[in-house]
Protein backbone atom coordinates (compact mmCIF):
# COMPACT_ATOMS: atom_id res chain seq x y z
CA UNK A 1 0.00 0.00 0.00
CA UNK A 2 1.18 3.54 -0.78
CA UNK A 3 2.04 5.69 2.22
CA UNK A 4 -0.63 8.24 3.05
CA UNK A 5 0.09 11.79 4.05
CA UNK A 6 -0.77 12.67 7.63
CA UNK A 7 -2.89 15.82 7.33
CA UNK A 8 -3.31 15.99 11.09
CA UNK A 9 0.43 16.43 11.74
CA UNK A 10 0.80 19.82 13.48
CA UNK A 11 4.24 20.20 11.85
CA UNK A 12 4.27 20.48 8.05
CA UNK A 13 8.09 20.40 7.80
CA UNK A 14 9.46 18.61 10.86
CA UNK A 15 13.03 18.50 9.50
CA UNK A 16 13.27 22.31 9.53
CA UNK A 17 11.37 23.25 12.71
CA UNK A 18 14.48 24.51 14.56
CA UNK A 19 15.57 26.61 11.55
CA UNK A 20 12.06 28.01 11.06
CA UNK A 21 11.73 28.90 14.75
CA UNK A 22 15.12 30.66 14.65
CA UNK A 23 13.93 32.71 11.63
CA UNK A 24 10.71 33.66 13.46
CA UNK A 25 12.63 34.59 16.64
CA UNK A 26 14.98 36.75 14.55
CA UNK A 27 12.07 38.52 12.83
CA UNK A 28 10.33 39.22 16.16
CA UNK A 29 13.56 40.36 17.83
CA UNK A 30 14.21 42.69 14.87
CA UNK A 31 10.87 44.42 15.41
CA UNK A 32 11.17 47.07 18.10
CA UNK A 33 7.70 48.45 17.51
CA UNK A 34 4.73 48.43 15.20
CA UNK A 35 1.39 50.13 14.92
CA UNK A 36 -1.61 49.76 12.67
CA UNK A 37 -5.13 48.40 12.54
CA UNK A 38 -6.54 45.19 13.97
CA UNK A 39 -9.70 43.18 13.46
CA UNK A 40 -10.68 40.93 16.34
CA UNK A 41 -13.05 38.02 15.83
CA UNK A 42 -14.24 36.60 19.13
CA UNK A 43 -15.14 33.01 19.93
CA UNK A 44 -18.78 34.12 19.58
CA UNK A 45 -18.16 35.38 16.03
CA UNK A 46 -18.48 39.05 17.02
CA UNK A 47 -16.05 41.30 15.12
CA UNK A 48 -14.45 44.46 16.47
CA UNK A 49 -11.84 46.76 14.97
CA UNK A 50 -9.38 49.24 16.35
CA UNK A 51 -5.84 50.56 16.46
CA UNK A 52 -2.91 48.59 17.87
CA UNK A 53 0.43 49.86 19.16
CA UNK A 54 3.22 47.51 20.23
CA UNK A 55 6.65 48.42 21.54
CA UNK A 56 8.86 45.63 22.72
CA UNK A 57 9.62 44.65 25.35
CA UNK A 58 6.19 44.27 26.88
CA UNK A 59 4.29 47.37 25.82
CA UNK A 60 1.00 47.11 23.98
CA UNK A 61 -2.20 49.10 23.46
CA UNK A 62 -5.45 48.01 21.81
CA UNK A 63 -7.81 50.95 21.23
CA UNK A 64 -11.16 49.55 20.10
CA UNK A 65 -13.28 51.65 17.72
CA UNK A 66 -16.60 52.99 19.02
CA UNK A 67 -19.06 51.72 20.04
CA UNK A 68 -16.83 49.11 21.73
CA UNK A 69 -15.73 50.69 25.05
CA UNK A 70 -12.70 48.42 25.59
CA UNK A 71 -9.14 49.62 26.01
CA UNK A 72 -6.33 47.13 26.67
CA UNK A 73 -2.92 48.42 27.75
CA UNK A 74 0.27 46.70 28.86
CA UNK A 75 2.97 48.82 30.48
CA UNK A 76 5.46 45.96 30.31
CA UNK A 77 4.48 44.43 33.66
CA UNK A 78 0.70 44.67 33.99
CA UNK A 79 -2.03 44.10 31.41
CA UNK A 80 -5.08 46.30 32.04
CA UNK A 81 -8.42 45.68 30.38
CA UNK A 82 -10.63 48.71 30.84
CA UNK A 83 -14.31 49.03 29.96
CA UNK A 84 -14.82 52.77 29.63
CA UNK A 85 -18.64 52.57 29.62
CA UNK A 86 -18.92 50.40 32.75
CA UNK A 87 -15.94 52.17 34.36
CA UNK A 88 -14.36 48.82 35.27
CA UNK A 89 -10.76 47.71 35.00
CA UNK A 90 -9.24 44.24 35.30
CA UNK A 91 -5.49 43.79 35.82
CA UNK A 92 -3.37 40.69 35.28
CA UNK A 93 0.40 40.25 35.09
CA UNK A 94 1.54 40.37 31.44
CA UNK A 95 3.59 37.26 32.20
CA UNK A 96 0.31 35.37 32.81
CA UNK A 97 -0.90 35.94 29.22
CA UNK A 98 0.13 34.22 25.97
CA UNK A 99 0.97 37.68 24.51
CA UNK A 100 4.05 37.73 26.74
CA UNK A 101 5.68 35.10 24.46
CA UNK A 102 6.25 37.59 21.62
CA UNK A 103 6.49 40.82 23.64
CA UNK A 104 9.60 39.69 25.54
CA UNK A 105 12.94 41.48 25.24
CA UNK A 106 14.58 38.35 23.81
CA UNK A 107 12.09 36.12 22.01
CA UNK A 108 13.15 32.47 21.89
CA UNK A 109 10.06 30.35 21.28
CA UNK A 110 11.89 27.01 21.54
CA UNK A 111 13.35 27.96 24.94
CA UNK A 112 10.40 29.83 26.45
CA UNK A 113 7.40 27.87 25.20
CA UNK A 114 6.25 24.41 24.25
CA UNK A 115 5.91 24.64 20.46
CA UNK A 116 3.01 22.35 19.54
CA UNK A 117 2.70 23.15 15.85
CA UNK A 118 4.40 24.84 12.90
CA UNK A 119 2.58 24.85 9.58
CA UNK A 120 4.06 26.34 6.40
CA UNK A 121 2.02 27.15 3.30
CA UNK A 122 3.10 29.12 0.22
CA UNK A 123 1.72 32.32 1.83
CA UNK A 124 1.87 31.80 5.60
CA UNK A 125 3.85 30.35 8.45
CA UNK A 126 1.85 29.58 11.60
CA UNK A 127 3.54 28.62 14.86
CA UNK A 128 1.45 27.41 17.80
CA UNK A 129 2.88 27.53 21.30
CA UNK A 130 1.78 27.11 24.88
CA UNK A 131 3.35 27.81 28.21
CA UNK A 132 5.62 24.86 29.00
CA UNK A 133 5.35 25.50 32.76
CA UNK A 134 1.57 25.14 32.75
CA UNK A 135 1.07 28.53 34.42
CA UNK A 136 -0.84 30.02 31.45
CA UNK A 137 -4.00 28.39 30.15
CA UNK A 138 -4.59 28.03 26.43
CA UNK A 139 -2.22 28.53 23.53
CA UNK A 140 -1.34 31.11 20.92
CA UNK A 141 -0.84 30.70 17.18
CA UNK A 142 1.29 33.43 15.61
CA UNK A 143 0.68 33.99 11.88
CA UNK A 144 3.46 35.35 9.64
CA UNK A 145 3.90 36.10 5.96
CA UNK A 146 5.90 33.13 4.64
CA UNK A 147 8.40 35.31 2.71
CA UNK A 148 8.93 38.49 4.78
CA UNK A 149 7.97 36.95 8.16
CA UNK A 150 5.91 40.09 8.86
CA UNK A 151 3.36 39.28 11.57
CA UNK A 152 -0.15 39.05 10.14
CA UNK A 153 -1.90 38.33 13.43
CA UNK A 154 -2.57 35.64 15.98
CA UNK A 155 -5.19 33.33 17.45
CA UNK A 156 -5.54 32.69 21.15
CA UNK A 157 -7.28 29.44 22.10
CA UNK A 158 -8.59 29.48 25.66
CA UNK A 159 -8.79 26.51 28.01
CA UNK A 160 -12.40 25.89 26.87
CA UNK A 161 -11.43 25.68 23.18
CA UNK A 162 -12.78 29.15 22.31
CA UNK A 163 -10.70 31.00 19.72
CA UNK A 164 -10.15 34.76 19.56
CA UNK A 165 -8.52 35.84 16.31
CA UNK A 166 -6.57 39.06 15.69
CA UNK A 167 -5.82 40.07 12.08
CA UNK A 168 -3.39 42.95 11.52
CA UNK A 169 -3.42 45.46 8.64
CA UNK A 170 -1.78 48.76 7.63
CA UNK A 171 1.19 47.93 9.88
CA UNK A 172 4.07 50.40 10.17
CA UNK A 173 7.27 49.01 11.66
CA UNK A 174 9.91 50.48 13.95
CA UNK A 175 8.51 54.01 14.00
CA UNK A 176 8.42 56.26 17.03
CA UNK A 177 5.38 55.64 19.28
CA UNK A 178 4.40 58.05 22.04
CA UNK A 179 5.42 56.34 25.34
CA UNK A 180 2.33 57.85 27.04
CA UNK A 181 0.17 55.39 25.10
CA UNK A 182 1.48 52.63 27.38
CA UNK A 183 0.85 54.38 30.71
CA UNK A 184 -1.80 52.70 32.80
CA UNK A 185 -4.12 55.33 34.23
CA UNK A 186 -7.07 53.71 35.89
CA UNK A 187 -9.82 56.26 35.23
CA UNK A 188 -12.46 54.05 36.85
CA UNK A 189 -10.94 54.36 40.34
CA UNK A 190 -10.71 58.13 40.16
CA UNK A 191 -14.37 58.36 39.11
CA UNK A 192 -15.55 56.20 42.00
CA UNK A 193 -13.92 58.44 44.62
CA UNK A 194 -16.01 61.47 43.67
Amino acid sequence: AAPTANYNDPFSDRANVARDLARIDSALNGTGSFSGRFTQTGADGVMDEGTIYIRRPGKMRFEYDAPNPLLIISDGVTLLQQDRSLETADRVPLSATPLNFFLKEDVNLARDTEVIGLIKTPTEMRVTARDGSGNIDGDITLVFDSQSLAMRGWYITDSFGGITRIDLSDIKYNQSINPRLFLIRDESRRDRRR
